[in-house]
């Protein structure tokens, strides 16, 4: 296993971390823009299998093994975590990681809204909180699914 994180190092090293910053950055928008405007199922199933899935899975998983095998620290403190994310793949991978996980939420909202009825008007602003708050933009979407449901 550390002969595959070595070689996995040696081979992803050579990547700049803030070029695939803005690569995944890029995707990331391009993919909450098609979100928004174009929310179908085959578009949601494309999101779901090979952006989040393959995309940012694979991406996640290879920027885990360079930055964890060489990042020192814990997740055991806040000391720790601090220590993790100063290695630059290390960061990398949480950005991705919370990239992966509000647009997955993203896509959860759109999916579900679309099969409670909820309009796209009421819809839009827990998008926006969702890609740049995740977790307030799903609580906004969870009150306005309950109103709605009440009403």
């Amino acid at each position: 296993m550390n002969l595959l994180f070595t070689n996995l190092q040696g081979m992803f090293h050579s990547f700049d971390p803030k070029t695939i910053f803005s690569l995944v950055n890029g995707v990331a928008l391009f993919a909450w823009v098609g979100l928004v405007f174009i929310p179908n199922q085959k578009l949601i199933q494309i999101y779901r299998v090979y952006l989040i899935g393959l995309f940012f899975g694979i991406a996640y998983t290879i920027l885990i093994a360079v930055g964890m095998s060489s990042a020192e620290g814990s997740f055991s403190s806040l000391d720790g975590v601090r220590s993790i994310f100063m290695n630059d793949y290390a960061l990398l991978a949480g950005w991705i990681h919370y990239l992966a996980f509000d647009l997955f939420l993203g896509v959860w909202e759109t999916n579900d809204a679309k099969e409670c009825g909820i309009p796209k008007y009421l819809l839009f602003p827990c998008l926006f909180f969702t890609f740049y708050f995740g977790p307030f933009g799903y609580l906004l979407y969870l009150i306005i699914k309950k109103i709605k449901n009440k009403s």
